[in-house]
This record gives C-alpha cells, structure tokens and sequence, in this order.
C-alpha cells in the first residue's frame, strides 16, 4: 500500500510538472491575543467579546446585518508601536446602543430606560414606558413614581412597597426592556475621534474597542475621563491589558468626554524578555518596573542577570550604555523617555528536541545536548531493529527547507526573467502564444513548502569510523528510518507505472522495459533516478550503461519532453526542481505510511 501511495504522488508530481502547476500552500493567520500571558487571555477575549456583543444589535438593513466590526483599512501589524496598539486592529462600521445584554441588579436607571410593570392577583393592569425626564414613571392605579438614580433592585423594592400599600392583594413585577442611550465624546489621540452614541451600560474600554482604540500616537496609560469639564479619572489600559485589572475601568455617564494624549515616555525592552516590546511608562516607573511590564525574564536568563541599558544623554547629543546587574540598580534607575534595556540569555539552556521514528527500538522526541551527533541519538533509541533500512533514512532540518525555499525562489526568479527578455526582444518562437501555463509554474514555484530532507549516510558503521558523517544534531531535526524495501518504481512518462519486485540481475532500462517501455512523450534525454537515501542523480551520469546500479527502493522518474521557448528550456530550468519535489513527495509518503 506504501509504494502504491509513492507512485500516486509522483505520478501526479510528473503530470503537474508537465502542465506547469504545483500544490499551494495556504498562510496562517495572526492571533490578536498571542502576545498576552496566559493568565489574561481569557479576560482580555471576555472583554473584547463583549464589546463586541455592544455592537452586533445594531441597525438592520433591508439587505439584512451588517458586519459591524472590520479590519482597519490597509493596516498592518505595527511592530515598533507600543504595546497593546495591534489589540485594536478592528475599527466598528456603526455606532449604536445595545438592547438585549442582561442587566445587573445594581444598574442605575434614568431618563431613556424603558420600564414595563405587571399587576397580578386582584387586578392585572400593565404599562410600558420611558421613565420622563424629570425621572418619574407612571404606575397603574399609583400613579407617577420618581425611579431616576435608583438601581434597578431598588426599583424594584421601590415599586413593590407602593403597590402594596395602595393596591390590596396585588403584586407587580418591572422589567428593564430598553436601554438609554448616552451621547459622549472621544477625543485627542484616538483613531475614529467625534461624537458616538452607545449603550449605557458602556465602559471605558468597551468604547475603546468599539471606537477603534486610539492612532500610533496615543497614550494607553493616561486616558482621561472628563466629566463636567473636571477629570473624574485616569485609566490605564496597562492594568487591563497585563494584570487583568478593572478598578479604573468606569461606567460612563451622558455627556462624558474621554480624552487621548500623546505618548510621553516609552522604553524598548529587548532580548530574553518574555515579553520584548515597546512599552509606554509613566513618569516615576523604574527600569524594575519595566521589566515587569515586559513580563520577566526568559527560563534562560541567569539568577542575576546583567543588564545592558542604553539611554540618551541631550547635552551631548548622543546614547550612553550602562550596565546594571544588582536589585538596588534597578529599584534606582528612574526610566527616561528613549531608554532601551537589553538582557541576553545563557546558550544551551533552550530545551532542545530531535523526533525519531520508524525502525529504532524506542522510537519518539529525544532531548538534544551541547554536541550530541546523530548516532549519540540513535543509540539512545536503542539503536535500529531488524528490519531498518538505514540507507533510506530521511533526515529533515529546518535551515534546510529555509535553503530549498530559497532556491525555489531563485529558479522562479530565473524563469521570469528568461521569458520577460524573450517576450521583449522579440524572438519569441512561432507558435508559442499561451504562456499562461508557464506564469503558473513561476507563481506556484513561489508557493512551494519543502520539507528540508538532507541526504544523510545512517549506517552505523559509517557513523562509528567517519565524523564527517556523525554529524551534531539541532532542534526540530526529524529522523525516520523506513523498513527495508524490495521493489523499484517507475513513474512518469511511461507506458505502465508500476512497481517491481527488486532483481539485483536487472538494471534501469531492463526496469523501464517491464513497465512497457517509455511513452511517445518521454525526454530520453532527462531521465532521473531518485536512491533511498534522497539522492536525485540524472540517468546518464551513471545509470544508462550495463551495470549493476539500481537499489532497492529507488524510484525511476521519466521526465515528459518539453518544448524550448527560444533559449527558455522550461524543463531544463524545472527538471531539477521537479527532482527535489519528486524526492520530498517520497520522503512524505514514506513517514505518513509507515
């Protein structure tokens, strides 16, 4: 079944070669709580979720709902702003009060809230109203009570003594129905500024998220809520943001004015930080406060770390660098706007892990030491069963893939380049008018993800005698080791793809003959043979001659033969590209169906 899989996937590799397009790759998205710590995602969500609730009830078009948060137009994600400004990345399409949230019993009602009272028992009057401006509210049978600046359960206590006492053997029940709605302003530093009508149940921060929060320039740590032309308070988002702190988050009255100022003093926190940004400080805060703010130390960082500060010094024009290292330096160092604190971690300390699997004894994730080689490794699996074939071993490295991406890249670079001269000077080739499949091979060259297989020698004799090959391990290196094959495929333009039983009299062309021959579209002359260990080696460089050479579990690729667009070999630029995803889509075959 495994080899049934390999042939498959080169089979469908060699006809997408052919018809120039390869598999895309899709990107992940970011996530707006990454950069919090863990204890304060999930209020920071609570909260953005619920301001989010603030604005979904919102006007209903005869098109249906709107979308009432969206993301700000062209923005991206601001890496040298402060910290917490990517948090309001969505800005509302609509400002409107809020309707069926669930009120708390110490909600203060006032002129807008409307009321409903039922009468049950001896009578069953109801009336549905706003409570007035001069705060009263009518009752049945009662008549008008005064209910502004009441809780709604003081309401309720209110109204069921007056029922009482003028009704006999009658109770009531009032609801809350409909919310006021409050008029405020946000001014300043913020990224809608105006005038916006929302809930009044709204606070401090669910206006920032809902107004968009506040431009490059604006303050997160002195928000000024002004209240009769007085501030009545000063929110820091910082307490919400990383302590999870809501004291200072007030509910806002008709009226209010939230006011943003500029930025007045930030400081880079850099290095093994667990938290490295620039945050916004206030005046007074000391460099161990910044620390906090930046979350602490890395596991990594010593006991008593020394840190590296670099400050400006404005009578000179120029940065001056101090070293700190005692409690006492940093309990004294008073933050300067422009301060940048650096801390650097000790190296070996980082966990570090290589995932071994298939034929090793105790296969699974092995925890790397300073100058552990491959073999180090192996044979704390316990070295290999009975039935590994180390010559097909795959070995997978990031820095690898990273250098195959490259090298993608650059073969699209190249192929673009080619065509673009060709098309400009003129000497295009008769014929050649649909270039569209060679514009996909260059965008789908661009898309590919390789898998970073290096080709390794993992036999343990080799391993023992030649440090060459024994080489040292890294993080997130992958070790497979299949089990001994006894077949070799051939794929592509064939007449029968097909696999055969490994024979070691046989040689390529005696393979080629068992599946029928080569097709009327094969390139004789781009035949490539891919060995178990990962090798892609052209045919004629050592296979086309009476000899001995193919292995078990090598697979012979037949290259279909593709027309050249004056001077642009189009397989000649993808052959050995199409080797190296032939040779990945293999490796990928073989860990998935092991």
């Amino acid at each position: 079944m495994k080899t049934f899989y390999v042939n498959l996937c080169l089979v469908i590799l060699v006809a997408s070669f052919s018809n120039f397009s390869f598999s895309a790759i899709s990107k992940e998205q970011a996530q707006l709580l990454q950069d919090l710590p863990p204890d304060m995602r999930d209020i920071m969500r609570a909260k953005m979720e619920k301001s989010g609730e603030l604005q979904k009830e919102i006007e209903e078009f005869e098109i249906g709902k709107i979308p009432t948060l969206i993301e700000r137009p062209n923005e991206i994600r601001c890496d040298d702003c402060i910290f917490g400004y990517n948090f309001f990345r969505f800005s509302p399409t609509t400002f409107a009060p809020v309707q069926e949230t669930p009120i708390r019993d110490d909600y203060i009602l006032g002129p807008g809230d409307r009321i409903e009272s039922e009468y049950f028992g001896a009578n069953d009057d109801e009336n549905d109203a706003y409570i007035s401006r001069n705060g009263s509210f009518v009752l049945p049978l009662v008549g008008p009570v005064n209910l502004a600046g009441l809780t709604l359960q003081e309401a309720r206590e209110y109204v069921e003594d007056k029922v009482k006492a003028k009704i006999l053997g009658t109770d009531v029940h009032i609801t809350l129905k409909e919310l006021r709605s409050i008029q405020l302003y946000i001014v300043g530093e913020a990224y809608k500024p105006g005038s916006y009508t929302i809930s009044s149940l709204s606070s401090v921060s669910n206006l920032l998220f809902m107004s968009g929060g506040v431009n490059r320039n604006g303050s997160l740590r002195n928000i000024q809520i002004k209240r009769g032309g007085k501030v009545i308070k000063v929110f820091d988002f910082y307490d919400l943001l990383l302590k999870g702190d809501t004291s200072s988050d007030i509910h806002l009255e008709q009226g209010d004015t939230i006011y943003i100022p500029f930025i007045e003093n930030s400081i880079r926190m850099n290095g093994a930080f667990k938290r490295a940004a620039r945050f916004e400080f206030k005046q007074g805060e000391t460099l161990k406060d910044a620390v906090l703010l930046a979350g602490g130390y890395k596991t990594e960082v010593t006991d008593e770390p020394r840190l590296e500060l670099s400050r400006i010094n404005k009578s000179i024009n120029t940065r001056e660098v101090f070293y700190l290292k005692s409690t006492n330096d940093l309990n004294n160092s008073i933050l300067e706007d422009g301060d940048s604190v650096s801390v650097s971690e000790i190296a070996g300390l980082k966990a570090e892990t290589i995932n071994l699997s298939g034929e090793v004894k105790y296969p699974g994730v092995y925890t790397i030491s300073s100058g552990d080689t491959l073999l180090d490794i192996i044979d704390r699996a316990g070295g290999y069963t009975r039935e590994a074939f180390s010559q097909g071993a795959i070995f997978t490295r990031e820095e690898v893939a990273l250098q195959q991406k490259e090298a993608f890249m650059r073969s699209a670079d190249n192929l673009e380049k080619s065509l673009t001269d060709a098309i400009t000077s003129g000497v295009m080739g008769d014929g050649i008018t649909n270039l569209e499949p060679v514009y996909v091979l260059i965008n789908k060259l661009r898309q590919q993800k390789p898998i970073g297989r290096q080709v390794v020698d993992a036999s343990i004799l080799k391993l023992k005698t030649d440090p060459f090959v024994n080489f040292e391990v890294r993080g997130k290196d992958t070790f497979f080791v299949p089990k001994r094959p006894n077949s070799v495929n051939v794929v592509g333009e064939i007449l029968n793809s097909s696999t055969h039983k490994y024979d070691p009299d046989l040689d390529l062309m005696d393979y080629v003959s068992l599946s029928g021959g080569l097709a009327k579209t094969a390139d004789k002359n781009r035949i490539f043979v891919v060995l178990p260990n990962g090798q892609a080696i052209p045919a004629e460089q050592k296979f086309l001659r009476k000899g001995r050479d193919i292995v078990p579990g090598s697979t012979i690729v037949i290259s279909r033969s593709t027309r050249t667009l004056d001077g642009i070999a189009i397989a000649q630029i993808g052959a050995p590209i199409f080797a190296n995803l032939a040779t990945s889509i293999a490796a990928i075959a073989a860990i998935s169906n092991n």
